[in-house]
C-alpha cells in the first residue's frame, strides 16, 4: 500500500512545477516538468473521485504544466506593445530567464489532418460505447455493458494521456525547443542512472523505501544472476527504454554539436548512458539503442530520416500484416533464441498471446471492446488467458481500428510528414535526431506497453515543427546534403531568410514554395 508520502509528493508536485516556470524559459520548464513528474512520481498511487481523473502521476504534471504555460501567453498578450510589427513578431529571440515573450503558433500545413484525427480520437469512443451495450461473459465472471457515461470517461483518460502532446505541439515545435527538448531527455537520464546504478547493486528497492510499495513483480526484476532497476517506474522494461531513448537523444545532441567543444561532453553522454541501457538487461532496448545509434552516429540526415519514416510506417500497418501473417514470427524467435534462449520463450508466449487477442479484437473490429477488460482473451475461471503486452493489440483491442488510426497516427504520422517534406523544411540535427528517438519509441510500442509522457511529449514537438515550418529554398549544394548537414546555400546564391517578410524577386528566378 502506497505511503502517506507517496500521496504528498503528488500533492507538492504543483508546486514543483510553478517554481520551474518561474525560473526557466517555457519550453525548458515544460520539458522538465512532464519528463520529472514521469521519472520521479509514484507509480500506483492516485486519488480517484467520482466524474473526474484520478489525481496521479500522468494528470497532475501534465494539468499544472498547462495551467502555467496558458497563464503566461496570457501574461505574455497583456504585456506585448500594441505597435509591434509583424516582422518582430515573426523573429522571436529565446527569451531570458526572467522574459516571457512566447512564441508565435502560426499554422502553416496539415490542419485538415490534424483536426480529422482529433475527431477520430475522441469521436470513436461513443461509437464503442453504441456497440458495446450487452454484458460480456468470462466463465464465471461477468463484465456489464458500456453507457454513455464510460465512453465519455474513455475519453477524458485520452485527454490526460495526450496533454502532453498538446502542449509540446504548441509550446515545443521549434528547433531550438527540440533542442531543449533533447537536453532536458539527457540530463535527466544521467541523473536517473546514478539511481539505476545504486538498484542495480543493492536491489530495485528505491520504490518502496520512499514510496511503501513494490510496483510490480520482484521475481521479473531479476535477471541474469543479478537485478534490473525499475526506480519510479512500473516496470524494469519502462525503465529501459526510457534509457535507450536517452542514449540515441545524447547521440543527437552530439551530431547537433559536432562543430562545438560541446560535442564530446554529449559524446561521453552517449557512451554512458548506452552503458546503463546494456546494465539494464533488456535485450529489446539494448537492439533498439544499438540499431538507431548507429543510424544516429553514421548516418546522414536523409538516411536517418528515411529509416525513422519507415519504422513510423511499419508500426503503423503493424496489425495488418500481423494478421496476414507476413511478420516472420518463427525465424525472429529463431534468431533470439540463439542469443537468449530463455528470452525467445518469453516472446514465443507473446507472439501466441497477440494472436489471441487479435483474434478477439477482430470480432469487433471497427470501434472495439471497450473498457473494464472487455478486450482480453480469459479462460473458464474468470482469469486472464494470456498476457496483454503490446500497445498495439491494446488499443486495437480497446477502441478498435478506428481509434487504433488516431492514436498512432499522431505518434508516428509527423516522421513521415516532415520525411516527405525534409527537401524544403530546414530541419537541423536536433529535430532529425527527435525523429529517430520517437521510432525508437514506437518499434518499442509493438512488444512492450512502454507508452509514456515522455513519448507523447516528443509526438507533439515533432507535429508542431511539421505543421510551422517554413519553408526554404531547396539545398544547392549537392556535397553538403550528402555529408548530412543543414540545408545551407551555396556559394554565390542568396536564400530567403527564415521567416523573413515577403520579398521581391525578378521575375526570371523561381520563387520558394510556400507553406
Amino acid at each position: 500500500m502506497p505511503s502517506t508520502f507517496a500521496y504528498l509528493a503528488l500533492f507538492l508536485w504543483p508546486l514543483v512545477v510553478i517554481a520551474l516556470f518561474r525560473k526557466r524559459p517555457l519550453d525548458e520548464a515544460l520539458a522538465w516538468s512532464i519528463i520529472g513528474g514521469y521519472m520521479l512520481l509514484p507509480q500506483v498511487s492516485a486519488f480517484d473521485l467520482p466524474l473526474l481523473p484520478a489525481w496521479n502521476k500522468d494528470l497532475v504534471p501534465s494539468l499544472f504544466a498547462a495551467i502555467m504555460c496558458f497563464a503566461l501567453v496570457l501574461a505574455d498578450k497583456q504585456h506585448r506593445p500594441p505597435t509591434a510589427s509583424r516582422a518582430n513578431a515573426a523573429h522571436p529571440r529565446r527569451p531570458a530567464n526572467n522574459q516571457r515573450q512566447i512564441n508565435p503558433f502560426d499554422v502553416k500545413r496539415g490542419k485538415v489532418l490534424f483536426w480529422a484525427l482529433l475527431i477520430l480520437l475522441f469521436g470513436s469512443p461513443f461509437i464503442t460505447g453504441l456497440s458495446n451495450t450487452e454484458p460480456v461473459i468470462h466463465g464465471i465472471r461477468s463484465v456489464a455493458g458500456m453507457r454513455i457515461y464510460d465512453s465519455f470517461s474513455m475519453n477524458l483518460d485520452l485527454l490526460v494521456g495526450l496533454a502532453p502532446f498538446f502542449l509540446a505541439r504548441r509550446f515545443l515545435a521549434t528547433p531550438e525547443s527540440h533542442v531543449v527538448l533533447l537536453r532536458v531527455l539527457v540530463i535527466a537520464c544521467l541523473g536517473y542512472s546514478i539511481l539505476a546504478l545504486w538498484e542495480l547493486r543493492m536491489s530495485p528497492r528505491l520504490n518502496r523505501d520512499v514510496y511503501g510499495f513494490f510496483a510490480h513483480s520482484w521475481s521479473q526484476h531479476i535477471r541474469y544472476g543479478g537485478y534490473r532497476p525499475i526506480l519510479f517506474l512500473y516496470h524494469g522494461i519502462w525503465v529501459a527504454i526510457l534509457f535507450s531513448l536517452g542514449t540515441i537523444a545524447a547521440a543527437a545532441l552530439w551530431r547537433h554539436y559536432l562543430a562545438d567543444r560541446k560535442a564530446g561532453s554529449w559524446f561521453l553522454a552517449t557512451l554512458w548512458l548506452f552503458g546503463v541501457t546494456v546494465l539494464c538487461k533488456s535485450v529489446g532496448a539494448i537492439v533498439i539503442a544499438v540499431v538507431l545509434l548507429l543510424l544516429v552516429l553514421l548516418c546522414s540526415t536523409r538516411v536517418q530520416m528515411l529509416t525513422a519514416a519507415a519504422i513510423a510506417t511499419a508500426v503503423l500497418i503493424y496489425p495488418t500484416l500481423r494478421g496476414a501473417d507476413v511478420i516472420p514470427t518463427e525465424q525472429v524467435l529463431s534468431f533470439f533464441s540463439r542469443i537468449d534462449p530463455v528470452r525467445a520463450g518469453t516472446l514465443e508466449y507473446r507472439f501466441e498471446g497477440e494472436d489471441m487477442l487479435l483474434e478477439r479484437a477482430n470480432e469487433k473490429p471497427l470501434a472495439g471492446w471497450g473498457s473494464w477488460g472487455r478486450n482480453r482473451v480469459n479462460n473458464d475461471w474468470g482469469g486472464n488467458a494470456t498476457a496483454t503486452d503490446g500497445y498495439w493489440v491494446i488499443v486495437i483491442g480497446v477502441y478498435g481500428w478506428l481509434g487504433y488510426i488516431a492514436q498512432f497516427s499522431l505518434l508516428g504520422g509527423a516522421i513521415i510528414l516532415l520525411t516527405m517534406n525534409r527537401r524544403r523544411l530546414n530541419l537541423s540535427h536536433a529535430s532529425v535526431g527527435l525523429c529517430v528517438v520517437m521510432a525508437a519509441a514506437l518499434t518499442d510500442l509493438i512488444p512492450n506497453a512502454t507508452i509514456s509522457p515522455v513519448v507523447w511529449l516528443i509526438a507533439g514537438a515533432l507535429m508542431g515543427r511539421y505543421q510551422t515550418a517554413t519553408a526554404t529554398a531547396k539545398q544547392t549544394d549537392p556535397a553538403m546534403s550528402k555529408a548530412g548537414t543543414e540545408m545551407r546555400p551555396a556559394k554565390g546564391h542568396a536564400s530567403k531568410p527564415r521567416d523573413s517578410e515577403p520579398q521581391d524577386y525578378p521575375v526570371h528566378i523561381r520563387r520558394p514554395r510556400e507553406g
